[in-house]
Parts: C-alpha cells; structure tokens; sequence
C-alpha cells in the first residue's frame, strides 16, 4: 500500500508536502509513548498516535515510519509541520478514533490468521 492510498483508506489529509508516490506502508503501530513506539515501530510502518509535538517528528525519523497519522482529528503546529518536511517525515490526520484506523488498516497489512 502506499501513502496516497493509505490516506484515501483512513479518509485522512496530509498535513506535510505529498508523500513520494512510490512510500510503501508495510505494517502499522498504534501507541502513544514515544520511547515504546522507538522500541517497536519499524521502516514501512504506519504510526498511529494522538501526539503531535516535534518529539514524534524525532521518533518518526530515527524509526523509519512510512508516515504518522495523527488520529481523532489532532492537527500540528504549522512549526512542527514545517520540521517534519524537512526531515522527510509524512503527516497525515483523520478525523477516525486510533481503534476505528487500525481496524481499517488490520485486514490490509496482516498476514492470515
């Protein structure tokens, strides 16, 4: 899957520059504690979170997360957005609980059961 059409899935808009096209989501992780989702989160994964400081810019970078989306509608500062451009980090947000993306998104990253 790509990021435009993660985007279209999740009814979401990208708040930083488009994404490339080729941007392959592989996976997702929902949490919100940062130093868990650097534990956890991985090149190809999609992070489900509500935060929206410039830490989770640091921690989308230094894991290689396709892209954040920010969950129940949370927008970002324009600042923090601007960085996130200049790290090469892809914000979406949708309007969708964090529960409602990742049942979304379960059934299209997941291998069978």
């Amino acid at each position: 899957m790509t990021v435009p059409e993660l985007s279209r899935i999740l009814n979401g808009f990208v708040l930083t520059a488009e994404p490339p096209r080729d941007a392959a989501v592989t996976g997702a992780y929902a949490c919100d504690m940062l130093s868990w989702v650097m534990a956890h989160a991985g090149p190809g994964d999609v992070w489900l979170t509500i935060l929206n400081s410039i830490n989770v810019v640091a921690v989308a970078e230094l894991t290689g997360c396709t892209c954040v989306v920010l969950t129940e509608g949370v927008t970002m500062e324009p600042a923090v957005v601007e960085r996130a451009g200049a790290r090469n980090v892809t914000i979406l947000s949708t309007s969708l609980t964090t529960f409602q993306a990742a049942g979304r998104l379960y059934p299209l990253l997941s291998g069978p059961v």
